[in-house]
């Protein structure tokens, strides 16, 4: 009967034993899952990342976008000056020339009146005054000689002052046309500048986009890896469920054998073919880091020790040649204060004041010019290679701007 009960007992833990032992565990799986959403946790902090330099890298390129347009449009509005003030040289040049032809034609008319009243010989001279009725009619055709010459001398003199006037005119729109051509050749510079910042820019754009759509494809594979691992968990709970159950047989068919035999005899251990442990739940909180007063006096004071000094494109030296924004950032760096290099971006930085309320040491903005306002409706600046650092009125172009940075 003994033995009987034995071979039963062997049967049932043949029968419930398994032939194959599963390489890994649910604790295992959950473990692996665990770090996948980790992964996937640095993933998402990470794209959040991407799209907040993307985003400003995007706001970035819309400033950028915005300023070339402003410097087209100066490029734009300065040109129009140039053909304006170009027609305007042409208006003054056939002036100068009417000037020029009056007075040499007054000039002949002269000289052809003396040559007759005077190179004919005293005689014909003479009979103007002799050949007279009496002397009061002899005293009248001197007298009209006399105011005939003073006549031609007169016209003479107006038709020089009116050419000399004409001619001062065209030297000073000569000089304003240099400077408006000075201003587009800054303009193109800024423009050049502003399209390869705006090419470059887009570029890390577009770089941040790749790298986003690669963390994109990685979410999706992380989250295809988390949902296998859950259906791998719920695989292999079923089957250490159906291992306990079996095990719990084996224990019952061994109680049951003892009491059939009525001994405690000792059983082969089976029970350490493998083993289910709870999986606690771990804490998954991701760390979140939360990340006119006395200097505009000052400014234009100084700013004026300059004149005569020259102008050199590109320059920044205000002793040995600078460009007009150079020369305005020149002199605020001398009292420690920063603004932007180019005409366009001094013309976007500070705080802006209307003209009517301008003081000395504001930035005066024109399309593709900046000067440096000395007050009593003047600038200082750096004009162009033929007239160096000098004044103008303030308003001899179209104001854009006025900024303050004091």
């Amino acid at each position: 009967m003994k033995k009987n009960a034995w071979c039963i007992l062997l049967a049932v833990v043949m029968a419930c034993t398994p032939v194959t032992v599963a390489a890994e565990t649910s604790k295992e799986v959950k473990e692996q899952q665990e770090k996948t959403k980790e992964q996937l946790e640095q993933l998402d902090n990470e794209m959040g990342n991407i799209e907040a330099a993307r985003d400003q890298a995007a706001s970035e390129l819309d400033m950028l976008d915005t300023q070339l347009i402003e410097i087209l449009t100066s490029i734009s509005i300065c040109q129009d000056e140039i053909v304006a003030k170009e027609e305007e040289i042409k208006v003054v040049q056939g002036q100068l020339e009417e000037a020029q032809n009056r007075e040499a034609q007054q000039y002949e008319d002269m000289k052809t009146r003396i040559r007759f009243m005077y190179e004919r010989g005293d005689t014909s001279y003479m009979s103007i005054m002799t050949e007279t009725d009496n002397f009061a009619d002899m005293l009248n055709k001197a007298e009209y000689v006399e105011k005939l010459y003073a006549y031609d001398r007169k016209l003479l003199g107006e038709y020089a002052a009116t050419k000399e006037e004409v001619i001062t005119l065209k030297a000073t729109l000569e000089e304003e046309e240099a400077d408006l051509i000075t201003s587009e050749q800054e303009l193109q510079q800024e423009e050049d500048y502003l399209q390869q910042l705006i090419t470059q820019k887009r570029a890390t754009v577009d770089d941040f986009d790749q790298q986003l759509q690669s963390a994109k494809a990685r979410v999706s594979s992380y989250k295809a890896q988390i949902q296998e691992q859950t259906e791998r968990i719920k695989e292999l709970e079923a089957a250490e469920k159906e291992e306990e159950e079996r095990k719990a047989a084996e224990a019952k068919a061994v109680e049951d054998a003892k009491k059939i035999n009525g001994d405690e005899a000792t059983i082969p251990n089976v029970e350490n073919s493998g083993s289910v442990t709870a999986l606690s739940a771990g804490d998954d909180t991701a760390s979140v880091s939360v990340s006119g007063s006395g200097t505009g006096a000052s400014l234009a004071s100084y700013g004026c020790q300059f004149i005569g000094n020259p102008y050199v494109f590109g320059g920044t030296s205000l002793t040995n040649g600078t460009d007009c924004s150079g020369f305005t950032q020149g002199v605020h760096a001398h009292f420690g204060i920063s603004i932007p290099r180019d005409s366009t971006s001094q013309r976007f930085g500070g705080v802006g004041v209307d003209y009517a309320n301008a003081m000395p040491g504001d930035v005066i903005c024109y399309a593709g010019h900046v000067g440096l306002y000395i007050g009593n409706g003047q600038i200082v600046h750096a004009s162009s290679e033929r007239t160096g650092i000098k004044i103008s009125n303030a308003t001899y172009r179209t104001i854009l701007a006025v900024r303050r940075y004091w």
